[in-house]
């Protein structure tokens, strides 16, 4: 008996893709688009920037899915690309801003003024809820497996056993990562400095 396509694991959406069903790759990336975008949020901080990340990873998942060796760990795998991606995304952007920042130090007239954070600057953005602010910067600040377990679980509620092989933990393990993520989080939350 066939699978339904909305009961279908990982694994099988990807021996479809692999065997040219192309609405297979279109319910992984239906599935996995948010934990992915997330993950790229948590390096940009720019929702177009993290939403045009997603497109790279999802592309370069879609042309290397035949080297999957284990189709059940898709959503590790694809979450693996997108810490890659977002790696070479800030090595970009350094070399960039250093190139900026030259040309903005060398003259005081320089066209790259506004990027030094002038409130009146249309460059910098205007902040609507500060709650939500001071979260995504908490969970921002909190190391990479703390911030990929919390996204795993909470952003795209899965259960502990999807998300902990999402993040390469045994049970005991993911819940240990999960505890220390709200631990840290939670004075940060009250404006406290963590220790």
């Amino acid at each position: 008996m066939a699978e339904s396509p909305m009961a279908a694991s990982d694994a099988t959406l990807v021996r479809g893709s692999l065997d040219g069903d192309r609405a297979a790759f279109a319910q992984l990336y239906d599935r996995r688009a948010r934990l992915v975008r997330a993950v790229c949020y948590d390096t940009t901080r720019d929702r177009q920037a993290a939403a045009d990340l997603t497109q790279e990873v999802f592309l370069r998942a879609y042309e290397s899915l035949a080297r999957l060796r284990e189709p059940g760990k898709f959503a590790a795998w694809v979450t693996g690309i997108a810490r890659q991606v977002c790696r070479e995304w800030r090595r970009r952007r350094g070399k960039e801003r250093s190139g900026i920042s030259r040309l903005a130090e060398g003259t005081g007239n320089s066209p790259f003024a506004p990027l030094r954070g002038d409130p009146g600057s249309p460059v910098v953005p205007q902040l609507l809820d500060v709650e939500i602010r001071e979260l995504r910067d908490a969970v921002a600040s909190l190391p990479e497996k703390e911030r990929l377990a919390l996204h795993a679980f909470y952003l795209q509620e899965q259960d502990v056993e999807q998300a902990r092989l999402v993040v390469g933990l045994s049970r005991s393990g993911f819940y240990h990562v999960l505890s220390c993520a709200r631990r840290r989080l939670r004075p940060k939350l009250r404006g406290q400095e963590v220790a």
